[in-house]
């Protein structure tokens, strides 16, 4: 009702017939009187106007696909607000000629565009007039006549303006399918066409086209879907490259682990060895402590008996000083022979040392039990003790021979200070001739014997500790290099397993031609 007689495009929509419109005024019995009216509510409803137009939006938010609709036209609510407002205003303006009834015809072609279907904005003006009723009522509470037709006017002017919305809707959407040029015979050829492409896409050969060459729906589908095939071949082909990538990859990959495993196998056997190696010095350096320890108690004793000795001789105590300082000249260089066995830094080097050094000493001390006669005959069993196991630490060191030259010079330097302090006790026997010669010689070799003892001792001890430290650490050893294997296998699981996916992925491509 009131469209134009002849319709070929949206802007003929809105050329309406002035005489049509006052038709649809009549068909629903709206009169001036009635226009009247509603300009008299203006000043009633134009004060509420925004509150009513933010309640029937706090309806509309409520549906999620309205508000997706308004996105996807590219407004937004607070935007149609202020359109809404003006909307409403104008149902109490008082004027409904030609350019009301054509704003109200735009309604339909929007809704048409953006999607949305008559049944929502009819159920819009539905919710206006639900929104509006209760300044009604409340303006005309002691007319009740005059507020019937104030009422009956408002309805009269939303079924117009539905009529209007609904009808350039209806318009609208004939004049899109109108507007389809495409026969149905040629889209059922088009289709049987696309058809046969994608099959022959499918089957793997990526060469096929379709034809499209018009602007219709279907010729703009079917340059999609060239273009779709196209970037298909292109990705196939650049999946062929990858493959063969990943599977030189993992080529190079298998090599790498397969030398890493062949090292790691080594490794874990030589620190294996290493480990047996350890045990068995830790064993001998636990015998060399307690026989150690023996000594140093012996000395400690013979110590006591010495200096019990020595106070019988105070008379002659100048002529010890003597003697006492070559003595100290024997200690600083074995302390030098010490420290440079700590400078080795590794076990072996040390317990050489220690056995070299052990086995002088225990040498020098058997010279000196000798020349002390029946009083030193048990310390010369205990320096003979140590030697034994001196002997013993030198035959498990004997790999380090190289590291233990320097050690030996050290020795010999030691040996030679020992030659000269027994020159100084020789000189001191000499001066205590007349007050005992026999425990001036036992006194000498008390202080030799209870120095060497505790050097036994401490380095010893110091054997023991280092071979701990170096046991624990080719455990740890052992352990890392124990996961590292068991990685390194790992690997190579997952680096077939990579070989075979890249064989299937490889397969499946050439399954496609360009």
């Amino acid at each position: 009702m009131g469209a134009h007689p002849e319709i070929s495009t949206h802007d003929d929509l809105l050329r309406l017939d002035p005489e049509a419109i006052e038709r649809a005024k009549r068909f629903v019995d709206f009169t001036a009187k009635d226009a009247e009216l509603l300009a008299g509510l203006r000043p009633v409803v134009e004060p509420h106007a925004a509150a009513i137009v933010d309640a029937f939006y706090g309806r509309i938010v409520q549906f999620p696909h309205l508000t997706r609709l308004i996105g996807e036209a590219g407004s937004n609510v607070e935007r149609l607000k202020r359109t809404q407002v003006d909307y409403l205003v104008q149902l109490f303006s008082g004027d409904y000629g030609l350019d009301y009834f054509i704003r109200r015809r735009k309604i339909g072609l929007i809704h048409n565009r953006v999607g949305l279907g008559p049944g929502w904005y009819l159920g819009g003006y539905s919710l206006y007039r639900q929104l509006v009723m209760p300044l009604l009522v409340e303006h005309f509470a002691k007319k009740p006549k005059k507020m019937l037709r104030a009422i009956a006017a408002l309805d009269k002017l939303l079924a117009l303006d539905a009529e209007q919305a609904i009808t350039s809707y209806i318009d609208s959407v004939m004049l899109d399918l109108g507007a389809l040029s495409v026969s149905k015979e040629e889209i059922e050829r088009q289709v049987t066409d696309y058809g046969r492409v994608i099959e022959a896409v499918a089957a793997g050969d990526l060469s096929q086209r379709v034809a499209a060459e018009g602007e219709d729906d279907m010729s703009r589908l079917g340059r999609s879907l060239n273009d779709m095939i196209g970037s298909l071949a292109v990705m196939t082909g650049g999946i062929a490259g990858a493959v063969e990538a990943i599977l030189a990859s993992v080529d190079a990959v298998k090599n790498a682990v397969a030398d890493q495993s062949s090292g790691a196998a080594e490794q874990a056997a030589a620190v294996n060895e290493t480990t047996s190696t350890l045990s068995e010095i830790r064993a001998t350096s636990n015998q060399t402590a307690e026989k150690a320890s023996g000594l140093g108690t012996s000395a400690e004793r013979t110590r006591e008996a010495g200096e019990r000795g020595l106070r019988m001789v105070e008379e002659n105590i100048a002529g010890m000083q003597s003697i006492r300082a070559k003595v100290e000249v024997i200690a600083e260089t074995i302390l030098s022979l010490s420290r440079q066995t700590q400078q080795i830094g590794e076990i072996t080097g040390v317990v050489a040392g220690l056995a070299q050094h052990s086995k002088m000493l225990a040498l020098n001390a058997s010279i000196e039990a000798a020349k002390a006669g029946d009083s030193g005959r048990g310390f010369a069993v205990v320096a003979a003790e140590v030697k034994d196991l001196a002997e013993q630490s030198e035959e498990s060191t004997s790999q380090v021979q190289k590291i233990l030259t320097e050690i030996q010079h050290a020795t010999d330097r030691a040996v030679m200070a020992t030659e000269e302090g027994t020159k100084g006790v020789d000189q001191g026997v000499e001066l205590m001739g007349r007050t005992g010669e026999v425990v001036r010689d036992l006194q000498g070799v008390i202080q030799q014997s209870v120095l060497a003892s505790q050097q036994i001792v401490a380095a010893v001890r110091q054997e023991a500790v280092g071979v701990d430290q170096v046991a624990t650490a080719m455990g740890e050893i052992n352990q890392v290099t124990g996961q590292f294997v068991a990685a390194t296998k790992r690997t190579s699981e997952a680096n077939e397993e990579l070989s075979r996916l890249a064989a299937r992925l490889g397969e499946m491509v050439q399954r496609f031609k360009s």
